[in-house]
């Protein structure tokens, strides 16, 4: 089956998550969601942040592990696409605790490290998922990976998400992506960094997507991942913890330090994303309180030029 994706997919993704509500498979109360866009401005720039409150938040497990993992027992009334690789080596299922309608996972059947770096079957696999979305679907589709111990990620299985942003909402990675041209970062030619933000991160601008291939993928990966590593190598780091974030366009890197802010808001890659999730009000007033940039800059590494001084082969 390869990376063949149903020709309507979008439907199909639809109709699984419609159902498995009405079945109560699928925990999500979208009604009581509260959301509201917050401006902050850092030098010269302004940031929007899209904050949500949502009550079902709190039904999540924090944690998983291992032992008690989700997605070693497949739940056909969540599974969406059964076989998916070119060895079939993963599936496509609902989330079953969704922050956004139809928020769904690329997951490996068998059980893999989500500490390891994405393969590049896995990056293939996701971006074919990206692809199909754009052509197929009005919204803005993202994949995002929580990868470390402080990288906000809830199961150690390893997964693949992917959501839909709201609408007429742009993260600040859109804005970067559109000041360039694409090219791979190497040695002589930096991913882009907003020196604005207070918080490290590395952009890759992607080619037209239909001209990106898995050595493509791979090679993108390996240069953001090898600025991460750098980066937690300087700063003493204990762990190897990172978000990542692509979409048809490009690919986000983020090192984090810690993955909760004063051991109330868990943050992965969807705050990165300039979407905060809360599940109790005084979360929320404590975000709005404390201001958006100074909790990503806490939750990650300052933002300042580091010489390569080593090299990581991926």
């Amino acid at each position: 089956m390869s990376f063949k994706l149903p020709e309507d997919f979008v439907t199909h993704i639809e109709d699984n998550y419609n159902k498995a509500i009405q079945d109560g498979a699928i925990i999500f109360n979208g009604d009581s969601a509260v959301s509201q866009v917050k401006e902050e401005t850092a030098g010269e720039s302004k940031y929007r942040f899209h904050i949500t409150l949502l009550d079902s938040l709190k039904h999540r497990p924090e944690k998983g592990t291992k032992e008690e993992n989700p997605f070693a027992k497949p739940e056909p009334e969540l599974t969406i696409v059964q076989d998916y690789g070119t060895s079939q080596e993963f599936r496509l299922v609902a989330n079953k605790f969704p922050v956004v309608p139809y928020h769904f996972l690329l997951v490996t059947k068998d059980f893999v490290s989500q500490n390891t770096p994405l393969s590049p079957q896995e990056l293939l696999g996701a971006f074919s998922v990206l692809r199909s979305l754009k052509s197929s679907s009005k919204d803005n589709w993202f994949a995002f990976y929580n990868s470390g111990s402080e990288s906000g990620a809830s199961q150690p299985h390893k997964h693949i998400q992917f959501m839909t942003l709201p609408d007429h909402f742009e993260p600040f990675g859109n804005s970067l992506a559109s000041t360039s041209e694409p090219f791979i970062p190497n040695e002589v030619r930096e991913p882009l960094i907003d020196q604005n933000l207070p918080f490290r991160h590395f952009l890759a601008k992607l080619p037209d997507t239909q001209d990106v291939d898995q050595e493509d993928l791979t090679m993108y990966f390996a240069s953001l991942l090898q600025r991460t590593l750098t980066t937690l190598k300087y700063n003493n780091a204990s762990h190897i913890s990172y978000n990542f974030i692509m979409t048809t366009s490009y690919m986000l890197m983020i090192p984090r330090s810690c993955g909760t802010y004063k051991n109330a808001l868990g943050l992965n890659s969807c705050g990165y994303n300039c979407l905060l999730l809360c599940k109790n009000k005084e979360i929320q007033d404590m975000v709005i309180e404390d201001g958006i940039l100074q909790i990503l800059a806490a939750c990650g590494f300052p933002n300042e030029h580091i010489e390569e001084t080593s090299s990581y082969h991926y």
